[in-house]
């Protein structure tokens, strides 16, 4: 039909189509004894094309339906056939293919396959790294080494944090904020900072106090709870500091516009840094 509309004519290039074409994969991560792996190894189980799979087992090798397969047609039309050198001119045969986009008539198959994954995590846990790295001394002179201060412990963590308010300050010029504005921004930043200082001076407290600075499973636990009581804190700030712009401001804020289209469910496993972070004292 795309052809007869074109007798007569230079075929326009790309003006003919083939049919829509289907595709599906499905991945399954099984669950694995926590106990036993400790979330260190994670299993995938990859089934590819699996319409393909089941285009052969209902209709035989033989007569495929092309499911699960992009439908390609045969583009070529004419065949070279030979040269006729008196006339100077080649012979073509019309291709009885041209335009067949049935899967068993095609190379270009997608075959069914099932692929298992397994990999294992042998990297030292993060949160342990992060400790190791706050209880060991630190080199303050030519072979001198000290554990840290109590106020250095507290900006271990603290460095790690991210004030919405302090960005929305910084960008004041950028927003145009009021001085009414800006007065109630400095009041949320210092309320956050406090609360967040509140959460990681006695987390500070208690490393410094570990002897010789052993890491332990009490330690781990403590830095664990001062981090989720954090992000906690972290999360109500967004719906403070928008109260205190308005809508207009908020768009040019792409951060903040982001942290509020964040569902609540998805806060609870969701962590954000952009810089501007709460200072110590």
């Amino acid at each position: 039909d795309c052809l007869n509309k074109q007798l007569g004519n230079v075929a326009t290039r790309n003006s003919c189509r083939g049919p829509w074409s289907q595709s599906l994969n499905l991945q399954w991560r099984p669950p694995l004894p926590a106990k036993i792996y400790g979330h260190r190894m994670t299993t995938n189980v990859y089934f590819e094309n699996p319409l393909g799979g089941l285009d052969q087992l209902v209709h035989g090798e033989n007569n495929l339906h092309g499911w699960g397969s992009t439908a390609t047609p045969d583009a070529t039309l004419l065949v070279a056939r030979g040269f006729d050198a008196a006339n100077k001119k080649f012979r073509y045969d019309v291709n009885p293919r041209f335009g067949d986009t049935r899967g068993a008539r095609t190379l270009l198959r997608t075959p069914f396959r099932i692929s298992i994954d397994f990999s294992l995590d042998l990297s030292t846990d993060y949160d342990l790294q992060q400790l190791r790295r706050a209880l060991e001394p630190q080199k303050i002179a030519k072979n001198t080494w000290e554990r840290r201060s109590l106020d250095s412990m507290a900006a271990f963590y603290i460095t790690n944090t991210s004030d919405i308010h302090k960005m929305l300050l910084a960008e004041s010029d950028s927003l145009f904020l009021t001085k009414t504005q800006i007065a109630r921004l400095k009041a949320n930043d210092s309320t956050f900072s406090v609360a967040v200082r509140e959460i990681y001076r006695p987390l500070a407290e208690y490393l410094v106090a570990i002897p010789d600075g052993q890491t332990s499973e009490a330690a781990l636990k403590r830095v664990a709870e001062a981090q989720k009581a954090y992000w906690k804190l972290f999360w109500q700030q967004p719906e403070i500091a928008d109260a205190a712009i308005t809508p207009t401001q908020r768009e040019l804020v792409a951060t903040l516009k982001n942290m509020m289209s964040t569902p609540m469910k998805d806060r609870e496993q969701s962590q954000w840094y952009f810089g501007y972070n709460v200072t110590v004292k």
